[in-house]
């Protein structure tokens, strides 16, 4: 007596494998965007890690409680910090070569996609990191007798590579007197500021709230 075995038509393997191939084209763009802003997070957490560390030993260096009594109050003080204390292949030096592009993005995509975002590197000192990344800062400064002091960082975490996009590749902070990181004043760190068209350098500073406010989950 014959065994019947049962066994699937061409037809019935074709639309097996058409349908799992819709799957995968609706589901893969999703893995591949989660993905890639996990990269996207990851090397901004290393950037804020590198500006924190360099922050506390320069100040273990100067024998200092605050950076306000080191020379990161003159724009020279501030080119030898981030020689000295980060790991640099490019000094790109602004200030000096009275040249924005020089190493920078001129323009940037707001995170709408389509709105332009125009940072503001003027009057700070950049570098490019060993890691691809570029860092622009300015001089430390008080805000009053009775506050902290503060210095402005913008950063971009892959340089001139895309996505070219505020929140996605470009964030900033403030560097506090005392070393430690905080998101900005108090306008930059509205979460609404990263999703807006705003045209203000220091509004990237809401994107880096944002993720430092939702445990480093990118999602925008």
């Amino acid at each position: 007596m014959k065994r019947k075995f049962n066994a699937f038509t061409l037809a019935e393997v074709l639309i097996s494998i058409t349908i799992i191939g819709v799957i995968a084209m609706l589901t893969l763009p999703n893995v591949i965007n989660n993905y890639q802003k996990k990269v996207y997070v990851t090397n901004v957490q290393k950037v804020y890690n590198v500006v924190s560390d360099a922050a506390q030993k320069y100040m273990t260096d100067n024998n200092s409680d605050s950076l306000e009594e080191t020379d990161l109050t003159s724009i020279e003080g501030v080119g030898e910090f981030l020689n000295n204390y980060f790991k640099i292949i490019k000094d790109c030096n602004v200030i000096s070569n009275k040249t924005k592009n020089i190493c920078l993005i001129p323009s940037y995509k707001d995170v709408d996609g389509v709105s332009i975002y125009t940072p503001y590197f003027d009057e700070r000192y950049c570098v490019i990191l060993n890691t691809g990344a570029f860092v622009c800062m300015d001089t430390m400064r008080m805000l009053s007798p009775l506050s902290h002091g503060y210095s402005s960082v913008i950063f971009d975490i892959n340089g001139v590579k895309p996505p070219n996009t505020k929140g996605l590749d470009l964030f900033s902070f403030e560097l506090y007197s005392d070393g430690k990181i905080s998101e900005g004043y108090e306008k930059q760190t509205k979460i609404e500021f990263c999703v807006s068209n705003a045209q203000d350098g220091g509004y990237a500073a809401g994107c880096f709230t944002k993720l430092r406010q939702n445990n480093w989950v990118m999602d925008y």
